[in-house]
């Protein structure tokens, strides 16, 4: 079957117990589509939203990365893990607090805000160009810097009925931040260890609707690309939040041929448009208009 050329956005709702390239792959394959990424990884423990970027809307996917993210996750006292996670080997125990009697409102409100903090050795940073979780892998411990992140709502929601010795909370976190290491900093707080023992991403870049990846199968299987195509969101979903600017028509040929183009007082990124059709994002600075990345469209003249 031939691949098509699909330019859209897929919010996909990812199952617990595979990759996220394994999801994409898959999502890919119900289309039919040509190219595909995706806009920030799940663990293969984890489920929830994974936007899957479709054509052009894959040069477009840093938006998604860069925008803040929404979870629920399950902290399990009692033991921390190698990976941070319930996947791990167990490496330290300590005892279960008296959950009964914390203030998580107090605890909650000490962990949010503007922070440092180190990721897990367990993740996909980059060291002397190997993975992080290479070296710890080969028992080697990576050597990983605390880093900025914020934490804008932490909220702790009540014990996870599924999981014992447990508390459930729900985040709103900006990039980078790891919610195994947030999880396990909390259990420390209180004396004790712990790890993530469930974790759903509900939220991305104010995007939250989300379409499980059995609903497309059942809709492949049945014929129905009507449904299929009628939750693909447009290629500027990935960059909402930019200011828009819409290019004069004198002026389109010359920034949709990759050359920039004068416009008074502009700073920042924009999303450009040409005749209401969005063409890319472009950098204003010093009065003019650069264009950073653009939609693959035919030029004009």
């Amino acid at each position: 079957m031939a691949r098509k050329k699909i330019h859209g956005v897929l919010l996909l709702d990812k199952p617990v117990g595979i990759s996220s390239n394994s999801a994409l792959q898959q999502a890919r394959w119900l289309y039919q589509a040509e190219k595909a990424g995706h806009g920030g990884t799940l663990d293969p423990f984890a489920s929830g939203l994974l936007p899957v970027l479709f054509g052009e809307a894959a040069k477009f996917g840093r938006y998604y990365l860069d925008g803040d993210k929404t979870y629920e996750a399950t902290l399990a006292f009692g033991y921390e893990t190698d990976s941070g996670d319930l996947t791990g080997t167990p490496t330290r125990h300590a005892p279960v607090p008296n959950l009964d009697c914390v203030d998580w409102a107090a605890l909650c409100a000490r962990f949010s805000g503007a922070q440092q903090q180190t990721p897990p050795a367990y993740s996909a940073l980059k060291i002397g160009g190997e993975r992080a979780y290479d070296l710890a892998r080969r028992g080697e411990t990576p050597e990983l810097a605390a880093r900025p992140i914020t934490i804008h709502e932490l909220h702790y929601l009540g014990p996870d009925p599924a999981v014992a010795d447990s508390a459930r909370f729900r985040v709103r976190c900006s990039k980078g931040t790891y919610i195994r290491s947030l999880l396990q900093d909390l259990a420390a707080a209180l004396d004790s260890a712990g790890h993530t023992a469930a974790l759903r991403r509900l939220a991305v870049a104010q995007h939250h609707d989300m379409t499980p990846l059995a609903t497309l199968r059942d809709w492949q299987e049945n014929g129905d690309e009507a449904a299929m195509q009628r939750i693909l969101l447009p290629l500027d979903t990935c960059t909402a939040h930019l200011p828009r600017l819409d290019i004069p028509a004198a002026k389109q040929r010359f920034i949709r041929n990759g050359n920039d183009i004068a416009c008074a007082n502009a700073g920042g990124e924009y999303a450009l448009y040409a005749d209401g059709t969005f063409i890319g994002v472009g950098l204003g600075k010093d009065d003019r208009i650069y264009p950073v990345r653009l939609c693959a469209l035919p030029p004009i003249g």
